[in-house]
Formats: structure tokens, C-alpha cells, sequence
């Protein structure tokens, strides 16, 4: 994060939520919105692979504190780092059009991990 404040001048990561009006019953739409990340379960247009984010994955009892811990906790995970190397953002529509893929995906073959426990 310092070497990205010092070129971009900014010392966070800017996630966006949306929430439809079926919360908290759906789960929000969450992608990041910058920097660009390599790892960390972050896919194109900043969609998180992350199955607490999918219709299967919710339940309303959670809040978006335990949501935000989650997340942050799936970048650590993930090995997430700042790839200097790409655009500044990334696109909602991108981000949509992966993690709907995603969904899909899990949906027909889970979301186990693999033998190393990395995803």
C-alpha cells in the first residue's frame, strides 16, 4: 500500500456495494472497484469469487461488518497484490459478467476447496 499512496496518492482499496431491494434477503453486489489486484479471489472487473456473495452462500442474518471481515480475510488469503502493471479500474459491467460465469460455474461442480486449501 505504500508504494501504490505514493503513485496513485491513495492508501485504500474502494469497494463498491449495491443492494437490491430483496436485501437483506439477497446478498449485496460486491466488486472492487481499484486498485487492481493480482490473486485474492478477485476476478475480472473486480468480482470477488466468493461464495458468501451467491444466492447459496447468503443468509440474512449476516451483516456487512462480518461481510467487509470476510473479504478482507479472502484477500489475505488469496495472496492479493497490487498489479502495478494494469489499468487504474475496473468495469461493473466486466465485474457482473464474471461473477454471474462464476455463480454458474460453482453452482454446477461447488465450492470445495483444493487439496492445499487455497480455493
Amino acid at each position: 500500500m505504500k508504494t501504490y499512496k505514493e503513485k496513485n496518492q491513495k492508501d485504500h482499496l474502494l469497494f463498491n456495494f449495491t443492494f437490491q431491494e430483496t436485501f437483506p434477503f439477497d446478498p449485496p453486489f460486491v466488486r472492487l472497484v481499484y486498485p487492481m489486484i493480482k490473486g485474492g479471489f478477485v476476478m475480472k472487473g473486480g468480482a470477488l469469487c466468493m461464495e458468501l456473495l451467491t444466492k447459496q452462500g447468503w443468509s440474512s442474518v449476516y451483516c456487512i461488518e462480518s461481510v467487509i471481515l470476510q473479504i478482507a480475510s479472502m484477500l489475505v488469503k488469496g495472496k492479493a497484490r497490487i498489479d502495478f502493471q494494469a489499468p487504474s479500474t475496473y468495469s461493473l459491467q466486466q465485474a457482473k459478467q464474471s461473477f454471474n460465469y462464476l455463480s454458474k460455474m460453482h453452482e454446477k461442480v461447488g465450492w470445495k476447496q483444493d487439496k492445499k486449501g487455497e480455493g
